[in-house]
């Protein structure tokens, strides 16, 4: 059955679907700048991505705003999250009837009514909520930069000066010089989010691909299929015969 278009594809849905969600719920991060003093900005997020409760923790002595003051971000994950684990929980039933129930699937029409059904709603269910959570991710990128952190801490602008904009800013974990001077910056990473966008619509492609192959199993296509096989009917009979051939040759003759 897995050798056949139909069972390798819900197969690859599985785990594609699985790669999907895991990477969209591992995507937490934290963002932290420092320069060895109390001067510090620390702001963590992690699933759903609920910015609205992400706080930012310094060491400025003064109540902070928090990430976001809207949860935009937070719809578009729980919505892709909930299509992949649906698909995987979907996929594995029918995998489940391919291997098991062949032969009902086959000889019971409703059963490729059901999974023709149901492919259509997840396939619209994957592009939808791939283009959204992609658009989200781009969101959480913005809005937890360091350029946007900074912009939004208090008392970071100080005399017309942005204090937080010196502390140095390199993509590494920190970089010591002296045991008195430590800069760095721990920038939050978007690997395994970006990740999931990518793996939502290869899940997309896979459940269109799927959607041809389970339609040929479905009855409209096995009736469309058999008329176009059937011989074509025999020529309707003459209701009129052509008398003609019944009617004799003049006979030759002179006139007297």
């Amino acid at each position: 059955m897995y050798l056949e278009p139909r069972g390798l594809i819900r197969l690859l849905q599985f785990i594609f679907a699985i790669f999907a969600f895991a990477t969209a719920c591992n995507g937490g991060s934290d963002l932290l700048l420092s320069n060895g003093s109390k001067e510090q900005v620390r702001v963590e997020w992690s699933y759903p991505y609920n910015l609205q409760q992400a706080s930012i923790t310094t060491g400025l002595n003064k109540s902070q705003p928090y990430l976001s003051k809207s949860n935009s971000i937070k719809p578009s994950a729980e919505f892709f999250v909930f299509t992949g684990v649906t698909s995987m929980l979907i996929t594995l039933a029918f995998l489940v009837i391919y291997v098991l129930c062949d032969r009902q699937y086959r000889n019971d029409e409703r059963l490729p009514m059901i999974d023709f059904l149901l492919t259509i709603i997840w396939t619209i269910f994957w592009i939808a909520g791939s283009s959204a959570w992609g658009q989200g991710v781009s969101d959480l990128r913005h809005q937890t930069s360091t350029d946007y952190v900074t912009r939004i801490v208090t008392g970071c602008i100080n005399n017309g000066t942005n204090i937080c904009s010196q502390f140095e800013c390199k993509y590494q974990y920190f970089m010591k010089k002296t045991k008195l001077h430590l800069f760095f910056l721990l920038a939050g990473t978007y690997a395994n989010v970006t990740v999931s966008v990518i793996f939502g619509f290869l899940n997309f492609l896979l459940w269109v691909a799927s959607v041809w192959f389970i339609y040929k199993e479905t009855r409209f296509f096995k009736s469309r299929n058999a008329q176009q096989q059937q011989p074509p009917p025999p020529p309707y009979p003459n209701p009129y015969p052509n008398t003609f051939s019944n009617i004799s040759p003049p006979v030759s003759g002179t006139m007297t």
